[in-house]
């Protein structure tokens, strides 16, 4: 991508819609992305894939399921910052959707208006402290800490607690918990721990959730056993 820029730097185009014109730059762009981010939607958690190969009628081509979202919208960007590597994060759901995605890129859209000075109410997904700005409970609905303005104004610019995507968390949980939260301490410690250090470079989705939900049943359970009253030998 600096090779691109360098190289077409004067050109009067410039910018986003001119590098996405090189299939090579943006298919290399989008998989790097896909690949750093562990496969994951950089703000709903969702699973993405980047560019696949696809053989139809003879034909092979490459369809991509993901899109580039610019952290700052290219509304309100400068030329160059919508080449900009570092504002650029993989989002779903894939290029031209037949329906609307009611939360993520496509619900972020334009926002934050940075001539409004809306920057500082976004909680971007590149920013350190993303995940401890926002909680999660083990019906997959999704909070923020008491007077935290930009959590809980991302929240909704995003629809970060929308429906579709609030039950799509809690089925992870439930994968994870079971139905009735049954899964043994022991378990749920080794499972948190695989999911604190994973050892392959794609994440599982929602993992971040899930990690939240685990603390959360392990603190029940453990405060469970400690009142447990235990049985006296004779």
């Amino acid at each position: 991508m600096t090779e691109w820029r360098v190289r077409y730097a004067k050109d009067t185009n410039f910018g986003y819609d001119l590098m996405r014109k090189d299939q090579l730059v943006t298919k290399a762009v989008t998989d790097l992305l896909v690949e750093e981010q562990g496969g994951l939607c950089a703000y709903s958690g969702m699973p993405i894939k980047g560019y696949i190969e696809i053989e139809k009628n003879g034909t092979k081509y490459h369809k991509c399921y993901c899109h580039i979202d610019h952290v700052k919208a290219q509304d309100h960007c400068i030329p160059y910052e919508t080449v900009t590597y570092s504002n650029m994060v993989a989002c779903y759901p894939g290029p031209n959707p037949e329906h609307k995605t009611p939360y993520g890129g496509e619900k972020k859209g334009k926002w934050p208006d940075y001539a409004k000075g809306e920057q500082t109410l976004f909680v971007s997904p590149l920013d350190q402290s993303c995940e401890t700005r926002f909680l999660f409970n083990l019906i997959g609905e999704i909070k923020h800490n008491e007077g935290d303005k930009p959590a809980e104004t991302t929240i909704n610019k995003l629809g970060l607690d929308d429906e579709q995507l609030r039950k799509l968390r809690q089925g992870a949980i439930q994968g994870t918990l079971g139905l009735k939260n049954t899964l043994p301490l022991k378990d749920a410690r080794s499972r948190l721990t695989k999911l604190q250090s994973p050892q392959t470079g794609r994440l599982e989705p929602f993992c971040f959730v899930l990690i939240q939900a685990l603390q959360i049943h392990i603190k029940r359970l453990e405060k469970i056993a400690k009142y447990k009253p235990k049985n006296n030998k004779k």
